[in-house]
């Protein structure tokens, strides 16, 4: 922390704090001898999250910061991507993610650290299933084709497929935990759709703004919607009754697609506002190094905004004027068109 620029008072109050400090262990309900805490944080310590981050943040710095390897985007080399401790190493090449890796382990192991390679993988992404070898101290490690990072699923080559599939799992599952909340009579459709946003949707919608959808994406969630509202409603599709109507009964007016848009075009203004140094505002407005695959390519993020923005009657650059001012965006944003019916209010 001194080296970092940290206030020498700050620093001697933490030395004192954790000068001559004891643990314990508790086997089998018996706590064992106390002994001198070497390495480590305090737990429970407001602190220890904050001390933690700084300490990795030297670690990856010594470790990754003078290196010249990584994935290039308009030019820009981005190495990593961390959040506490979970940390991804990005690299164009096997030659570089090995010495990438090797340097983070050395300096780890310097600092007193081991990296657990049990719970380290390595993906390829891409085009193809490529396999590949990655190394720590003479072990291998897994190479994996679906990885969860920060909540979301990420695959080899399917884009947000598996994300969302696995997003519909959870969201189904929160939903039958809750079944005796919408077969309940004393509670209101209100309440229950309350419950449905705040249980359900939360769950199915985690990391959607940044989901790029195609026709069989929007079926699926569509379908997955209209089950979980109809166990709101009571009812079932031997009812007969169309999902319009069910939408006007439970007082909706935007369905699944529409939410999805919301949220994507409320990121989308997050983005832009970043400044131009930022990962993802490098990521959103840089160019990918690399030639694309012959035939039709791949539906991208940004051709989920522009159509967006299509449906808003903006071009993507009077979209971009626009975010600047939040309060501006966000009236913009809520005059979307309507996919489900509005219904009124009683």
């Amino acid at each position: 922390m001194r080296h970092l620029g940290y206030p020498e008072k700050i620093v001697r109050i933490l030395e004192d704090i954790y000068k001559d400090t004891l643990s314990a262990v508790r086997v089998g309900g018996d706590i064992t001898e106390w002994f001198i805490t070497i390495v480590g944080v305090l737990q429970g310590c407001v602190l220890s999250p904050l001390l933690f981050n700084i300490f990795l943040e030297v670690v990856l710095a010594m470790a990754l910061d003078e290196t010249d390897k990584g994935a290039i985007i308009n030019g820009e080399v981005l190495s990593n991507l961390r959040f506490a401790d979970d940390i991804a190493l990005i690299a164009e090449n096997v030659n570089d993610l090995q010495s990438m890796v090797d340097r983070t382990v050395e300096e780890s192991e310097n600092m007193g650290m081991s990296i657990n390679t049990d719970k380290t993988e390595i993906q390829f992404l891409g085009a193809g299933d490529k396999q590949f070898q990655i190394k720590t101290r003479g072990q291998l490690l897994q190479q994996t084709g679906n990885f969860v990072y920060l909540g979301g699923r990420i695959n080899t080559e399917n884009g947000s497929v598996g994300d969302i599939e696995r997003r519909i799992g959870l969201a189904r599952g929160v939903l039958q935990a809750l079944s005796q909340i919408w077969s309940a009579k004393e509670l209101s459709k209100a309440t229950k759709v309350k419950v449905y946003e705040t249980l359900v949707l939360s769950v199915l919608l985690y990391n959607s703004e940044t989901w790029t959808l195609k026709e069989e994406q929007i079926r699926r969630l569509k379908v997955f919607e209209m089950s979980c509202l109809r166990k709101l409603e009571g009812v079932t599709r031997r009812d007969r009754i169309r999902n319009e109507e069910i939408y006007n009964r439970l007082h909706l007016s935007r369905n699944i697609v529409d939410r999805i848009q919301q949220r994507r075009l409320r990121y989308f203004g997050h983005v832009s506002r970043m400044v131009k140094s930022r990962y993802p505002k490098i990521a959103m407005e840089g160019y990918v190094h690399g030639q694309r695959r012959r035939g039709r390519p791949k539906k991208r993020w940004m051709d989920m905004v522009r159509s967006d923005c299509n449906d808003m009657g903006l071009s993507i650059q009077d979209a971009a004027t626009i975010t600047q001012d939040r309060n501006s965006w966000r009236n913009v944003i809520g005059e979307l068109p309507l996919r489900a019916p509005a219904s009124p209010r009683h």
